[in-house]
């Protein structure tokens, strides 16, 4: 897009060609030669834009050569030719890519990038890539929690800087703003792709806070005490000495005893020059006067960047603590905060090693994908699906067992040889990231390969309930009866510390599983 941009504003440059050029060559070469990507790298569709600008910048590079070796009424000969040889090699390339593409599907693009493109594709087409928190559109708390105090400065860096930096348009200043525009619209989209956001809002806020600095010390030092009137002795010593410089080259240039001659076109020239042009003392006192009627007060100056100084030292000390508490935090061993101190729910783990210890090492393990990596690394057991299963097939299996009823699941589970099943449910001490909360899910993505199973079977009204008033294929399905087994010995009422409302089936028994003890 940046290629792009240069070539159609007329920056084209060698330097241009230089750095895009072999980027595409080796980039596409390296890519090839990673086994995931293979051919993909040249035969997907997200690749067929840097392909495009490819030709395009050798076809604006051939253009500007036969530009500089053939005279003028040649050149539109040639450019003639050119743009005519050019158009019949593009549409036989287009012809082509839509004769590559026309047989997928998704015309050749990943589900990814349609989610990329189209935000409600993913959990319209493909819930497997919807269902991933990753993938989801972030919130606002999202975006204060990543970059903090960026969110502000992002905004006013662009309209701050816009007639520095952007004005007139420059090839790093037009990078800055697709950069900005692009990660902004991308983060929106997946909550992962704030990473993309981060080095532009470091950039844009980074111009912000020059800006700022720039203002607030020019407005410091323009007040004080000997600056003004040093600046303006300074301007009027220099304004004199160019007088007399200019003085002294007149002179020079009109000897004695040409003096009475007519004045030549040079003279004339520098005489209208200093008649159009005022005294350098002038200038001096209008630029002075400028800068006062532009000056902020020095209080609000110094304080202002002293706020800027506790800004920028604040952000630090809320990356350092986000990077330790938030994102360094292992995801095995829960840890929370409260009035009594610091608690530690060691469950994974001790789940995981329950698995390990007591069950056969040939066993097999049914679980939602998201604990399948954890299984097999800390269990040593296979699963039947895990966080690289691509096959929709066999996750839509897994959730379609968890949204039957017992008997149904207990027959799909035996055919699998699962001998086990991993369950997560966090209502009794509070934790959200439950299978009941990722119930939905396995709903929507077993129903993509198997039509009997239907969403609003399992909604009241258009809502998710798991109270009195959920649905019999609701209170029936594997996923409660194992989550709920014998919750209400708890606490008398079983009342769902997640949800917030007690539980619709409160006493049920298992009659093809069994709880392990």
């Amino acid at each position: 897009m940046h290629v792009l941009l240069c070539i159609v504003t007329g920056r084209y440059s060698s330097r241009l060609y230089i750095a895009y050029a072999p980027l595409v060559v080796l980039g596409t070469l390296l890519a090839a030669l990673v086994p995931v990507v293979g051919f993909n790298a040249v035969m997907t569709s997200e690749h067929f834009a840097s392909f495009l600008v490819f030709i395009i910048i050798h076809v604006v590079a051939f253009v500007y050569y036969i530009k500089g070796i053939l005279s003028p009424k040649m050149f539109k000969v040639a450019v003639t030719l050119v743009v005519t040889v050019g158009l019949a090699v593009c549409c036989a390339v287009i012809a082509v890519l839509i004769a590559l593409v026309a047989s997928s599907p998704t015309k050749g693009w990943s589900g990814r990038s349609l989610s990329l493109l189209d935000p409600t594709y993913a959990s319209k087409y493909i819930p497997i890539i919807a269902s991933v928190s990753e993938h989801q559109p972030p919130t606002w708390p999202s975006y204060f929690m990543d970059i903090n105090v960026l969110a502000f400065l992002v905004p006013a860096g662009i309209i701050v800087s816009l007639k520095a930096c952007f004005l007139p348009l420059s090839d790093a200043s037009s990078f800055i703003v697709l950069y900005i525009a692009t990660s902004v619209y991308f983060s929106g989209v997946m909550v992962r792709l704030m990473l993309v956001l981060a080095p532009a809002a470091c950039i844009t806020s980074g111009i912000a806070l020059s800006e700022a600095f720039d203002v607030l010390t020019g407005s410091i030092k323009f007040q004080l005490p000997g600056v003004t009137s040093n600046a303006e002795v300074d301007a009027g010593e220099t304004s004199s000495d160019a007088r007399e410089a200019q003085t002294d080259e007149v002179k020079a240039e009109k000897p004695d005893d040409t003096s009475k001659n007519r004045p030549s076109k040079k003279s004339k020239k520098k005489e209208r020059e200093l008649a159009e042009n005022p005294p350098a003392k002038a200038t001096a006192k209008a630029k002075a006067e400028k800068k006062r009627l532009l000056a902020l007060p020095l209080e609000a100056s110094v304080i202002s960047l002293l706020l800027l100084v506790v800004l920028g030292a604040f952000y630090v000390v809320h990356s350092v603590w986000a990077a330790a508490e938030a994102y360094s935090a292992p995801s095995i061993v829960l840890t929370t905060r409260s009035r009594d101190g610091l608690h530690v729910f060691d469950d994974f783990r001790e789940a995981y090693a329950w698995l390990s210890h007591n069950t056969d090492v040939n066993d097999k393990v049914a679980s939602w994908w998201d604990y399948g990596y954890q299984t097999t690394a800390m269990a040593n057991r296979t699963v039947i699906v895990d966080n690289n299963t691509w096959n929709n097939t066999h996750i839509a299996t897994v959730g379609t067992a968890m949204s039957s009823p017992e008997r149904a699941a207990w027959e799909i589970f035996h055919s699998l040889d699962v001998k086990y099943v991993l369950v997560v449910f966090g209502g009794l001490i509070g934790y959200p990231s439950d299978d009941i909360n990722k119930f939905l899910w396995m709903v929507r993505i077993g129903g993509g390969v198997f039509p009997h199973i239907k969403e609003p079977d399992y909604l009241r009204d258009g809502q998710y309930r798991i109270d009195s008033q959920a649905t019999p294929t609701m209170l029936n399905c594997l996923m409660y009866k194992l989550s709920y087994y014998r919750f209400v010995e708890t606490d008398g009422k079983a009342y769902d510390r997640v949800r917030r409302t007690e539980i619709g089936k409160k006493y049920f028994k298992l009659t093809h599983f069994e709880e392990v003890r």
